[in-house]
């Protein structure tokens, strides 16, 4: 079963003790999160998720914005989790309260898998046209040069002897 939005993201009681300013976005976070309240992001994701029953999934906004994080910083699914459970402001940008518990590497990886790559490729389009759309990136013309050589060598496959001398420094 399919959980669109964490229904009930207010501030609570731990949240309400804290400085608001900790959790302020930065000004690209802050950009990302109003992009991505479009109900067109969800749309690719509803469409492959349709089971009405059984165990719910993580808010799939949840989802949605811990993979912009995943994607743009470069991260694995561990790491992603550990830092959005690290800070302040990546909890507030992922819809997720302090209370809450932060979505397993597990999880997000058989999700992503469920959802296969078109999916994904999808939410990566539409977030680029909405981009290219409020006229915050250009559309994806540019060219990029890439230096392809490649060096012949000769290698050296090890076996369980040389590992041994190279241990050993003989």
């Amino acid at each position: 079963m399919r959980r669109e939005r964490n229904v009930a993201f207010k501030a609570d009681l731990f949240e309400s003790l804290i400085d608001p300013q900790l959790f302020e976005l930065p000004k690209e976070l802050a950009i990302i999160d109003r992009l991505l309240d479009d109900e067109r992001f969800l749309e690719p994701i509803r469409r492959k998720l349709t089971a009405r029953r059984g165990r719910p999934t993580i808010p799939l906004e949840t989802y949605l914005r811990m993979m912009y994080l995943k994607r743009r910083y470069r991260l694995g699914f561990e790491a992603l989790v550990k830092e959005v459970a690290d800070s302040l402001v990546w909890r507030r940008f992922c819809r997720l309260r302090l209370t809450d518990k932060v979505p397993d590497a597990t999880t997000l990886i058989k999700l992503t898998h469920r959802l296969g790559p078109e999916v994904i490729e999808q939410l990566n389009d539409a977030l680029m046209a909405q981009l290219v759309e409020a006229r915050l990136m250009k559309r994806h013309g540019q060219r990029i040069r890439v230096d392809t050589t490649v060096v012949e060598a000769n290698i050296h496959h090890p076996t369980d002897a040389g590992l041994l001398a190279d241990g050993c420094g003989c």
